[in-house]
Formats: C-alpha cells, sequence, structure tokens
C-alpha cells in the first residue's frame, strides 16, 4: 500500500497524485492519495494520521505483514518524512519542502486553496506550528528523493545536499517545482516501491 501526500495549495485529486495513483495501481499496487486540510500544521497532521490509522494500519492486508509507504510532493514531503519516520515506513519525496518555514514566509497572510476552496490565514504562529513535524535524514530510512534542477519555488540543492548519499537521489535537468519528469522517473519510482511494499492481494 502506498500513501501519495500532496503538496500545498493543492488536494488528493492533483495531477501528480492521480498519476502516481493510475502507475502503480496498474502494478498491483493499492495507492491512497487523501486531501487533507491545510488551515493549520495540526489539523494537517491529523487528518494524515487519520489515514493512517484507520485505512491503512486497521486494513486486513497491513495487519496481516503487508508493508506500505509513503510518497509526498512539496509540503506532502515535508509531512510525509515525518509520518513515515513515525511509523518507521520507507519514504518517497517529489521536490519536497524539507524546511519550509524560510519558503512558506514569503506568503505571509490569507488564502483560498484554489484545489478545495479552503480559506486559511498563513501567519508567524503557522509558521512556528510546523516545528513539532520537523525531522532529520535519517539514514537508516528507505528512501527517494525526485528533484527537478529549474524547481521555481524551492533551491533542488536544499533537500539535494541533505540526501546525498543517503538511500536513492535522482535529479532531472530543467523541469519546475511541479515536477515534469514523472515518465523519467518511473522506473526508480517503481523499483523503490517493489522493494518496499507489498502488492495488493
Amino acid at each position: 500500500m502506498i500513501l501519495y501526500l500532496h503538496g500545498f495549495l493543492s488536494s488528493g485529486n492533483s495531477h501528480k497524485g492521480q498519476w502516481v495513483k493510475r502507475a502503480f495501481e496498474a502494478e498491483g499496487f493499492e495507492v491512497l492519495t487523501p486531501t487533507y486540510p491545510i488551515v493549520s500544521p495540526q489539523a494537517s497532521v491529523a487528518a494524515i494520521d487519520s489515514v493512517v490509522q484507520h485505512s491503512i494500519l486497521n486494513s486486513p492486508n497491513v495487519k496481516n505483514g503487508q508493508a506500505w509507504c509513503v510518497f509526498g510532493s512539496s509540503m506532502g514531503g515535508f509531512y510525509g518524512r515525518y509520518i513515515a519516520q513515525r511509523y518507521g515506513v520507507p519514504v518517497g519525496m517529489i521536490n519536497p519542502a524539507l524546511t519550509p518555514k524560510p519558503i512558506l514566509s514569503a506568503y505571509l497572510g490569507e488564502h483560498d486553496n484554489p484545489a478545495t476552496g479552503e480559506h486559511f490565514c498563513l501567519d508567524e504562529g503557522y509558521l512556528s506550528a510546523l516545528e513539532p513535524y520537523h525531522t532529520q535524514v535519517d539514514v537508516n530510512q528507505p528512501s527517494l528523493l525526485l528533484l527537478d534542477k529549474d524547481d521555481e519555488v524551492i533551491p533542488y540543492q536544499w533537500a539535494y545536499e541533505a540526501y546525498h548519499g543517503t538511500g536513492e537521489v535522482c535529479v532531472f535537468d530543467g523541469g519546475s517545482h511541479a515536477f515534469q519528469h514523472l515518465d523519467q522517473a518511473w522506473p526508480k519510482m517503481k523499483q523503490f516501491v517493489e522493494q518496499c511494499v507489498t502488492r495488493k492481494g
């Protein structure tokens, strides 16, 4: 089973999330792409954790020993690493916001998520509330990092320097924060999941 976590101002119905769902389900893997609230970091993590508790850990296959992993894009990579380390499972990250405070601080103010219509306020309190979910690189955790060099939101070097020499790191020329190399990255994604996750029975 795979849990895919979308990025900021997005939803589980995003192009990337649905691409991952279709690609892996065609290979026999179950994929969950929940839409979680972004009104606050606490609300985000509580909703994601609820999915893990009720839809993953409670599933008959996982109860019977089926392995699972997390994939996350952008802020989904930030929360994904936290959740994956909390439950001791592998993590795949796509242009992740591993240090989100300096990125989000440029967007302080009132916002509406265009994908869901959810209204929220991004302020200093929001940024401070991210701190409990900040994690460090775990060299013992299986990981896959996918980066586009021309990510216009997050300097790709931040994640590259953190994970260089740890796990699998794939960097693609060009691209954008949306990540334009899913097709090219697919062999590595498939290999990573096949090594970590059990197909649905």
